[in-house]
C-alpha cells in the first residue's frame, strides 16, 4: 500500500508539468498558483484533521514557517514562470537535480561532507543539464539565452533551499508541517492575486482548463502531499527518494499525447545522465569514507 501512495503521488507531480502547460495558455503563474493553494490546503486540513494531528510545535517555530512559505511561493512562482518558454518534458527532468542542489547547500551551510563518487555525480548531471538545455546542440552558445530552462534550475536550487529550512520543522509530522507552511503561503499570494485578477479570470476557463486546476490543487498539492507525508512516515528517506526518477518518467511518456511534445535523442540522453549522476550523489552521501 506504501508503494501505491509513493507511485500515485509521483505520477502526479509529473502530470503536473503536462497540467500547468496548459494552463499558461489561460493564467498567469500568481494565477495558477493562487488557485492551486486555494483548492489544495482545505484537503489537507481535513486529512490533518481527522488525523489529530498537532500544530503545537511549529507554533513555537513560526518565523522559521513563515520562512518556508515564502521560499516556497517563489519557488512555485519561477518555476512556472519558466514553463512559459520551456516544455513540461524537460522542466521534469531538470527538477530532478534537486538532491544535487541540496548536497551542494548543505556543504556550504551544514558542513556535510561531499564524496567524491558525489563529485562525479554532480558532474555527469551537469553534463545532462547541458545537454537538455541546449536540445543536443552543444556547438552552439544559444542554450545560454535558453530562459525559461535557467529558470526552472533555479527552482531546482529554491526548493532544495526549502528543504534544508524544512529540517529546522523537524518534529512534527510532515502532513502538519507541510499543511502549515501552505496555508501561510497561501495567506502571502491568494489575497494579492485576488486584488489584481479577481475572480473573473477563473469563471472565463474552460472545462479543461478548470480540470487541469483541480487536478493541480486537489490532486498534485493536496492528495499527492499526503501521500508522500505518509510514504516518509513508514520508509526510510532513501526509500522514498528512489520513487522521485518516476516523476519524469510519467511527464516524458504523456507530453507527446497531451501536448504533442517530442521525444528526441537529446531528451532521453540528457536526462538519462541527470539519473545517473543524481543517483550517484544520492547512493554514496551517506557513507562516512569515499
Amino acid at each position: 500500500m506504501t508503494s501505491f501512495l509513493l507511485i500515485a503521488a509521483v505520477v502526479m507531480w509529473g502530470l503536473s508539468f503536462i497540467a500547468t502547460k496548459y494552463c499558461l495558455r489561460f493564467l498567469s503563474p500568481a494565477e495558477i498558483i493562487a488557485a492551486r493553494f486555494v483548492l489544495a490546503v482545505p484537503v489537507l486540513l481535513i486529512v490533518v484533521r481527522a488525523k489529530r494531528l498537532s500544530f503545537e510545535l511549529i507554533r513555537r517555530q513560526w518565523m522559521m514557517a513563515v520562512a518556508c512559505a515564502l521560499v516556497l511561493v517563489f519557488h512555485l512562482l519561477i518555476q512556472v514562470e519558466g514553463m512559459k518558454t520551456t516544455t513540461a518534458t524537460n522542466t521534469a527532468w531538470l527538477i530532478t537535480t534537486i538532491p544535487v542542489f541540496i548536497v551542494i547547500l548543505s556543504y556550504f551551510f551544514l558542513r556535510e561532507r561531499i564524496t567524491r563518487y558525489q563529485a562525479l555525480g554532480m558532474a555527469i548531471a551537469a553534463f545532462g543539464v547541458v545537454l537538455l538545455v541546449s536540445r543536443g546542440r552543444l556547438g552552439s552558445l544559444a542554450f545560454i539565452q535558453s530562459y525559461g530552462d535557467w529558470l526552472v534550475l533555479i527552482s531546482a536550487v529554491s526548493w532544495s533551499v526549502y528543504t534544508i529550512l524544512g529540517k529546522k520543522l523537524a518534529g512534527s509530522h510532515p502532513l502538519a508541517v507541510t499543511t502549515s507552511v501552505l496555508t501561510i503561503a497561501a495567506v502571502c499570494l491568494v489575497p494579492p492575486v485576488l486584488m489584481t485578477s479577481g475572480v473573473r479570470v477563473y469563471a472565463s476557463l474552460d472545462w479543461m482548463a478548470v480540470g487541469a486546476l483541480v487536478f493541480l490543487g486537489v490532486f498534485c498539492m493536496g492528495l499527492a502531499y499526503w501521500f508522500w507525508a505518509e510514504g516518509l512516515k513508514r520508509k526510510t528517506a532513501g526509500g522514498v527518494g528512489v520513487y522521485l526518477y518516476l516523476e519524469p518518467v510519467s511527464t516524458t511518456l504523456a507530453a507527446p499525447f497531451l501536448l504533442n511534445e517530442p521525444i528526441t535523442p537529446a531528451l532521453l540522453g540528457g536526462g538519462a545522465l541527470v539519473v545517473v549522476g543524481v543517483w550517484l550523489v544520492e547512493r554514496y552521501g551517506n557513507r562516512g569514507k569515499e
